[in-house]
């Protein structure tokens, strides 16, 4: 189950395919392909702050996330 407090990098990391599905979600998402963004922003992002700086509910976003990795 991923959590607010996760990192949004070790998310993506573990599951891959949703940085597709965030991207498909909205176009906020688009900067996840962004190696620089990815490997910099990535590590420190918690799910918490990317709902955030999205402009994202946070319950709608961890909902979104964790129906799309079972």
């Amino acid at each position: 189950m991923i959590t607010k407090d996760q990192k949004i990098a070790e998310v993506l990391t573990k599951y891959p395919h949703l940085k597709e599905k965030l991207i498909e979600r909205s176009p906020k998402f688009k900067n996840l392909n962004n190696p620089i963004v990815f490997n910099t922003v990535g590590k420190f992002a918690r799910i918490e702050d990317v709902a955030k700086n999205t402009g994202e509910d946070l319950d709608d976003l961890l909902a979104f996330l964790n129906s799309n990795i079972e």
